[in-house]
């Protein structure tokens, strides 16, 4: 786990618990002397029904989950040497609240106050954020009751404080409630830059989320009332409801679109997606008026998340940002967060002080985490960009050196074959008049003929390159042509040409013509002395339609087969062809010729033999190709 990593977690203990053990001290200063509990199923029993009734015992914090029933609860409170004493009561988003105190002398009469987040904040009987009445106990012992109604958890803690000891506890409430909110807007200015920068739909959704959990934060702490002070009788308890739905939402929504990527395996996935659907389900209730039904849906909801984090961490199929290890960590601290959290306020477990700080505790455990791992997620991204950057960068770099290196290289093969034309011009001058006869007068005339041929091809090569070719497409006799190319050749004894009746043939008889020479040159130079050059035409079908196929066959020498991987690219020559005079270019251009007539090029080693087939459509194809040459190509062996 990465530094940042481990201060989250430390801060989350080290605040987690520094809340409970101030909580627990506050606690001991409560006035309190008892409590116990009556469950009114009905909600009409009045406090002339109560005051004789049997209450049963009950912990110092009311736990009864999501019920209908109204309750009340009758506190035993002690003297507090005849000064006035605080009855604060949490949490803050407690429907209605009423407190009846009995009236001094008069027996059997009792004042009535409401307190409540339908109550607005001017009409509240303490100007606070916390729910409280102002109590002056008088004798040993004073009973008052408290009557809850609320479409929210029944969670309920009161005490009786000294007011100094009240106004301690608010303060370090605010204090707190600063904390919190200065982390989460950090986070959602975080949060909202990453998205900004990356569009990541991921950070995205969790930026809405942000912003739906800092109103949470605010709302169930109390504030809405304050910031809300003359808006309508229940704008705040349906505003604070509705939060309360879209909040695990849109951390649903979150989780389902950062777990794509780990590939989750399809349990999970549709738990997953299941809960999305009961979140908008309780909205959907939520707006129909159902609102504790809505409310308890939604508890629920949060309840199943517990079992569904730790199989969504531990079954993912796919390594990826920030790593499976790091989100098994954070989802399980989720889990267990939520499982302390949720239980009382569905009432299953008896409540504890965690539960009446579960808004921020719960918040720091489970925001947190998730802002940590799309941190973590970011950075990686990040790194990555700059790894990737760094790698195109090379690769361009390499490009333009390759680039300059190609260019560089055509400039020097043109500058040489026209330079090497004229003296070449003169030698053959001079050699025509001297006398020289026989065998040497041979060698020379062959020599003459491949260094020719070198230059012809090295500017033929350069033209294609520049895309100096153009195709004049006209009739092509091709039966004339092949003989043509058989007759012109040095070694035509060695040539035995087959041409079955051709189709007519559009197509550029000069280019064709070229293709003939160097792939019979190529047959002649790398076969033994010896043997033949099977030189074959016939009508056949390609891909494209109606064509001719050309094939020229022979026998592999002391050169050896050729290596195909390699065979047509610019300047190629085999290991074994260096004895042979060559440019290693009429593979190159034989390939760019028959790509420029719409045409393909095949090579095959059969049985000692190297065959090249080409094949040439009969017309023209409806879009001929543009020849462009870049990077190496290809060429003899």
């Amino acid at each position: 786990m990465s530094a940042i990593a481990r201060f989250f977690v430390l801060l989350l203990l080290v605040g987690g618990g520094g809340a409970i053990a101030w909580t627990a001290g506050v606690s001991s200063q409560d006035h309190v002397l008892a409590r116990a509990m009556l469950e009114d199923r009905d909600g009409t029993l009045t406090i002339d029904n109560v005051v004789g009734a049997d209450f049963a015992p009950v912990s110092p914090i009311l736990a009864r989950g999501y019920t209908p029933s109204a309750t009340w609860l009758r506190l035993t409170v002690g003297p507090a040497d005849g000064g006035p004493l605080v009855l604060r009561i949490r949490p803050t988003y407690l429907d209605r609240v009423s407190l009846f105190e009995p009236v001094p002398g008069r027996p059997g009469v009792w004042r009535e106050y409401v307190t409540g987040d339908r109550t607005p904040f001017l009409e509240r009987e303490m100007p606070s954020v916390t729910l409280g009445f102002t109590i002056w106990p008088s004798g040993p012992e004073t009973t008052y009751y408290l009557r809850l109604s609320t479409t929210s958890t029944s969670l309920m803690h009161a005490e009786a404080l000294l007011p100094q000891v009240a106004a301690l506890r608010d303060l370090h409430i605010h204090v707190s409630q600063i904390f919190i909110l200065a982390l989460l807007l950090f986070i959602l200015f975080w949060t909202a830059s990453d998205f900004a920068l990356n569009h990541d739909i991921v950070v995205g959704c969790f930026a809405i989320n942000q912003l739906f959990f800092i109103s949470y934060n605010v709302l169930i702490m109390g504030y809405g009332a304050l910031i809300f002070p003359d808006a309508p009788v229940g704008f705040v308890d349906k505003l604070t409801s509705v939060v309360v739905i879209a909040t695990p939402l849109f951390s649903l929504l979150t989780n389902r679109l950062l777990l794509r990527q780990f590939d989750l395996i399809p349990v999970a996935r549709w738990g997953l997606d299941a809960l999305l659907l009961a979140q908008i389900v309780a909205l959907g209730l939520l707006a129909s008026g159902a609102t504790q039904t809505a409310l308890t849906v939604n508890a629920l909801v949060v309840a199943l998340i517990v079992p569904l984090l730790p199989l969504m961490a531990f079954g993912t199929r796919r390594e990826a940002a920030p790593g499976r290890r790091t989100l098994r960590i954070f989802y399980v601290i989720q889990a267990v967060s939520l499982l302390l959290t949720m239980l009382p306020i569905l009432g299953v477990l008896p409540a504890s002080a965690w539960n009446l700080d579960a808004n921020i505790i719960h918040g720091l455990l489970s925001d947190l985490p998730m802002f940590v791992l799309l941190a973590l997620r970011s950075r990686e991204a990040r790194l990555r960009g700059i790894e990737a950057q760094l790698a195109l960068d090379l690769t361009r770099g390499q490009l333009e050196l390759q680039r300059a290196q190609f260019e560089m290289q055509n400039r020097f093969m043109a500058m040489l074959t026209h330079e090497l034309r004229t003296p070449l011009a003169v030698i053959r001058l001079a050699v025509g008049t001297a006398k020289v006869e026989g065998e040497p007068r041979r060698l020379i005339e062959v020599a003459f003929g491949n260094m020719e041929g070198i230059i012809d091809r090295c500017s033929f090569a350069d033209r294609m390159e520049q895309n100096g070719l153009d195709v004049a497409r006209a009739p092509v006799d091709l039966a004339a042509l092949l003989r043509a190319a058989v007759s012109a050749s040095t070694e035509s004894a060695r040539i035995v040409l087959c041409a079955e009746a051709l189709p007519p043939l559009i197509s550029d008889r000069q280019l064709i013509a070229t293709v003939l020479h160097n792939l019979i040159d190529n047959a002649l130079k790398y076969s033994p002395e010896d043997s033949t050059v099977a030189v074959a035409a016939a009508a056949a079908t390609g891909d494209a339609g109606p064509g001719v196929r050309i094939t020229v066959e022979n026998a592999c020498g002391r050169t050896g087969a050729p290596d195909p991987a390699h065979l047509f690219e610019k300047f190629y020559r085999g290991p074994h062809a260096r004895t042979k005079s060559g440019s290693g270019l009429g593979l190159y251009i034989v390939h760019g010729i028959v790509d420029l007539l719409d045409g393909s090029l095949a090579y095959e080693f059969i049985e000692g033999r190297a065959r090249f087939s080409v094949w040439l459509p009969c017309s023209a194809l409806p879009s001929s190709k543009t020849m462009t040459i870049s990077g190496p190509l290809s060429s003899t062996p």
